[in-house]
């Protein structure tokens, strides 16, 4: 039995937590944070309920990892998402960084990276031939590109992500 975009939105609450739980009860299992950034703040998205609506998220299990700078000039942005990922590139390149809330300058100074992982999936699970696609984080993806075109980041740096990968690969 599968566990699908629709069966999440369906049992939907307001409380990230409680919706977390919820799922796991049905058979969901990922991080905290990759359910919040996906499931929960993505509700109602007609984009990604577009995009990820034949993925059975039961069979998908999830991994923090690390990419390099250069691992995200590869990365396969789905079309719906593109323009938001280039247009924090533009504005990054031009104006360099324009979150300046404390925590996010100080993950930059200090870690040379963002505070929350972007969520990514490896590209079977959409039926593509990349070997992942951005789920979540366009705008930090964005931003990253944009620092690394400008020279302030470097290709070698290494960032995190959560990555969902079928169970059985």
């Amino acid at each position: 039995m599968g566990l699908y975009w629709s069966d999440i939105e369906r049992v939907y609450v307001p409380d990230a937590e409680a919706h977390w739980q919820v799922c796991g009860a049905m058979g969901l299992r990922c991080p905290f944070d990759v359910f919040e950034q996906l499931f929960h703040e993505h509700t109602g998205d007609p984009q990604l309920q577009s995009l990820l609506r034949s993925v059975n998220w039961r069979a998908v299990c999830w991994a923090e990892e690390s990419l390099s700078g250069e691992a995200f000039l590869q990365l396969a942005i789905p079309r719906p998402f593109r323009l938001a990922v280039e247009e924090a590139r533009a504005q990054t390149m031009v104006s360099g960084f324009w979150d300046f809330r404390d925590d996010v300058m100080r993950s930059w100074r200090e870690e040379g990276t963002w505070v929350r992982p972007p969520v990514l999936v490896e590209g079977s699970l959409l039926q593509c031939a990349a070997e992942r696609e951005a789920l979540v984080g366009w705008t930090r993806i964005g931003d990253l590109l944009g620092m690394l075109e400008r020279g302030e980041v470097y290709e070698e740096y290494v960032h995190r992500v959560w990555v969902g990968v079928r169970a059985d690969a």
